[in-house]
C-alpha cells in the first residue's frame, strides 16, 4: 500500500504539469487570470530597463499578447529573451493578466517558454 500511494504522489504533479489548456493567442483575453499554454510565433520583441516584452500573434501595437520577463529573472535565461525568441514559434505557459487593455503572461523562469 506504501508503494501505491508513493507512486501516485510521484504521477500526479506530472498530470497537473500536463493538464494545461492550450488556447490561442486570439482567444487570451477569456482566459484572463487562467493558468494556460499559448502556442505562437514572435513577431517582435524589446528589451527595456525594467523588463523585456515578447509579442506573439503580430508585432507591436497590434499584438494579441505579450510575454513580460522583469529584468531579475532574465539572469535564469541563457541569454538576453529579446533576441533570443525572435522570429521563434514558442509556446508560454502562465497566467493571463490584463495591463491596460492588453494581455500578458508574466514569466519568472525559462521553465515557461519552450521553442517549437
Amino acid at each position: 500500500m506504501k508503494k501505491l500511494s508513493l507512486l501516485l504522489l510521484l504521477i500526479a504533479p506530472a498530470f497537473y504539469a500536463k493538464s494545461q489548456t492550450l488556447v490561442l493567442a486570439k482567444d487570451a483575453a477569456q482566459y484572463v487570470g487562467k493558468n494556460v499554454t499559448i502556442c505562437d510565433s514572435v513577431y517582435s520583441a524589446k528589451a527595456l530597463d525594467k523588463l523585456t516584452l515578447i509579442n506573439l500573434g503580430s508585432a507591436y501595437p497590434k499584438e494579441l499578447i505579450t510575454v513580460v520577463i522583469n529584468k531579475e529573472d532574465q539572469s535564469k535565461f541563457p541569454s538576453e529573451p529579446s533576441s533570443m525568441f525572435m522570429g521563434n514559434k514558442i509556446c508560454v505557459t502562465g497566467i493571463i493578466s490584463d495591463y491596460k487593455g492588453k494581455k500578458q503572461i508574466l514569466v519568472t523562469d525559462p521553465k515557461q517558454i519552450t521553442v517549437k
